[in-house]
């Protein structure tokens, strides 16, 4: 029995028929897919739009900003606050000795 078929022998034989009824609508469900996929990019957005790089290498370590905080001092600043990684300094720093993944 396919996973599909498995599926539908759980569901009720009304809900059966609605679920059928709604695949019929293709606009309906077609806009519930493409809804689907753009909730699912939705919830990536802060990856997306971010102010920090998703993952930079410096001296030789990886860093995932994104997930952990690294002062500037960290980076060979001067500031213990969080780097500011679009500062042209901080910048400058991590192409010195390192990459950085937008």
């Amino acid at each position: 029995m396919s996973t599909e078929a498995q599926a539908r022998s759980r569901l009720s034989p009304l809900n059966r028929r609605r679920l059928e009824i709604f695949k019929s609508n293709r606009r309906g469900y077609y806009s519930l897919c493409l809804f689907s996929v753009l909730f699912a990019i939705s919830l990536c957005a802060e990856l997306i739009a971010n102010d920090a790089p998703i993952v930079f290498s410096y001296k030789g370590e990886l860093h995932f900003p994104i997930l952990f905080f690294y002062s500037e001092a960290e980076l060979g600043g001067v500031l213990e606050t969080e780097a500011e990684y679009r500062d042209p300094f901080v910048a400058d720093l991590i192409d010195a000795d390192g990459w950085a993944l937008w």
